[in-house]
């Protein structure tokens, strides 16, 4: 690995309440014998500390609120290293909550309660100094700008979940990481998009694009999915920390894929963020 690369993440800190169910329920279904946890979680705090188990240096810019939710937010990212010094209490505010429904096939169902998450702005913003930023869309897209406007570092943007009007953001980004639906959502606004190109494909792997031209391709090692809650951030800081260490796109991908991979054989999102141990040993196996 080469030296540890610096990586400032805007984003958004939840605290997810978690029940795994034998099925996903129907509308109007309630389905019963649950397994219920609560673990950290929020694309921002998430993908801060899969970064940080990759070696990266990270920093995280986010709200939480006043309350009992705060400290469990973000115990896991305070444990593993990840600096707090910019995270925000906004007062009367809720720290955001996601009520989170697991199948036994891993699927997943997600209602979100953004919080602070919502209220986050420029005026809670601090200089970023990082090598690399990474961000998505649970925050204010107007905080994002007033954070990459006038950073000259390389800028990752995972469009989750979908949101309109984000052309500005897009025209800044140097990576855009997106799903199938996501991408189709974006289309016109990806039209004269010529940076880098993620396109997610779940279990199919990923395909990078430059200027519209794929000009990488991979597929993750098969292993037994538990839970994909996670696995899209997991992926996007793995992508971002391997392109900022100056990895070739193939190889970048090809390590995000088995980061993403290794993040669904566990239950939760920041508790299945694999090690850079454990994703080197897997590239090992399978030759990758």
């Amino acid at each position: 690995m080469t030296t540890s690369p610096t990586l400032c993440i805007l984003g958004s800190i939840n605290l997810d309440m978690v029940i795994q169910t034998t099925h996903l329920p129907r509308a109007g279904e309630t389905v019963t014998q649950g397994q219920f946890y609560s673990t950290p979680g929020g694309k921002g705090a998430n993908t801060a500390l899969a970064a940080q188990r990759l070696g990266a240096k990270v920093r995280l810019q986010g709200a939480v609120g006043n309350d009992l939710y705060a400290k469990e937010a973000l115990a896991s990212l305070r444990e593993a290293g990840v600096n707090l010094e910019s995270v925000t209490t906004i007062n009367k505010e809720a720290t955001g909550i996601a009520f989170i429904n697991v199948a036994k096939d891993g699927e997943n169902q997600i209602a979100v309660a953004s919080g602070a998450n919502a209220v986050f702005s420029a005026d809670h913003l601090s200089p970023i100094f990082e090598e690399a930023v990474l961000s998505q869309f649970e925050i204010p897209v107007p905080a994002l700008l007033a954070g990459i406007n006038g950073y000259d570092g390389f800028v990752a943007v995972n469009a989750s979940p979908f949101t309109p009007n984000v052309a500005k953001v897009f025209e800044r980004a140097d990576l855009i990481i997106v799903n199938e639906g996501e991408y189709a959502a974006y289309l016109s606004e990806l039209e004269n998009y010529s940076g880098l190109l993620a396109l997610t494909l779940g279990g199919e792997g990923a395909k990078l694009f430059k200027k519209g031209e794929l000009i990488a391709e991979a597929k993750p090692p098969k292993v037994k999915v538990i839970d994909t809650t996670g696995a899209g951030d997991a992926f996007a800081a793995a992508l971002t920390v391997a392109l900022t260490e100056g990895q070739s796109e193939h190889k970048a991908l090809s390590f995000a894929c088995a980061v993403g991979a290794l993040a669904t054989t566990k239950l939760g999102a920041q508790s299945a963020a694999p090690s850079r141990d454990e994703v080197e040993a897997l590239l090992k196996v399978f030759r990758i």
